[in-house]
This record gives C-alpha cells, structure tokens and sequence, in this order.
C-alpha cells in the first residue's frame, strides 16, 4: 500500500476516463484521485495546524490548508490522501451548513481528542486507530453542534 498516493500516470488515466464518460466529473474528485500527498508536507497534524502558524509566522492557514497529507484507516490496510481545502471544495451536492477552515480543523480535533486518530511522525499521515463506529460518532457530535452553532 503506498499511502502517499497513487502515481499520476494511473491517476490521469482515471480522470481522462471519468470526463469521458461525465464532463466535468473530474473536478469533483477526490482523495487519491484528487493527486498526491504533498511532498514536502510539515510533521505536524490537521489539528495542530493553528499553533503551528503561531509559531511561524511565516506560514499561513490557507497555506498549511492546501497541504495533502496520507490518512490510514483502521487496521492499516486501506489509505486515502486529503486535505483541509479538500473538505471546503463544493461536492455533487452543497452542504446544508456552510463549513469554514475553522470547523474542519475543529472536527480533526476532536477525533484526535476522543482518540480516534494519531499522528505518525515517521511516515507524516494521520492514522486511525479506533473502529469507524467511532469516527462516526464523533463525526455526529462534531455535525450536531455545527448546526446548533449556525441557527
């Protein structure tokens, strides 16, 4: 399993195919599909992203949002790579509350909070290490309380 990605030569293959059977189904891909981890990506996690900037001015938000990092799934056998600007591009259908920067940070907070998500520093990925029925849960709490927060 290479988490980093897959090469572009596959990737583009897929796009090409997807366009072709859907124009404009390429630019609403995602994960793998969406490119690679970013190579030169910093050793720190999604949920650290706002004290890292306090600690080096000379990098922005925006900037570390961009930033495509591995994620592995429980068990280790399955991977996806994304972003935080992954999660604020507009999908198929438009989300029923809109979804800041901030918020994305603050939902991989709390799943690092609740522990269902670490950081390994040797391979720079974020690595689940709680069941999905975890995720979930978290993810529910995390949805429950952004709707509240917008009404």
């Amino acid at each position: 399993m290479d988490i980093e990605g897959m090469p572009e030569s596959e990737r583009r293959v897929i796009l090409d195919q997807l366009e072709a059977g859907n124009s404009g189904a390429a630019k609403l891909v995602g994960g793998r599909l969406a490119g690679r981890a970013t190579p030169d990506r910093p050793d720190v996690p999604i949920w650290e992203y706002r004290n890292y900037v306090a600690g080096h001015p000379e990098v922005a938000l925006e900037e570390l949002s961009t930033i495509r990092f591995p994620i592995v799934f429980y068990g280790g056998h399955e991977s996806t790579v994304g972003s935080a600007a992954d999660s604020l591009a507009p999908g198929p259908v438009p989300p029923t509350v809109p979804i800041t920067l901030d918020d994305v940070i603050d939902l991989w907070t709390q799943l690092h909070a609740a522990g269902v998500v670490q950081w390994d520093c040797e391979r720079r990925a974020v690595e689940h290490v709680r069941p999905l029925e975890d995720y979930r849960a978290v993810l529910t709490r995390w949805g429950v309380t952004l709707r509240h927060s917008t009404s």
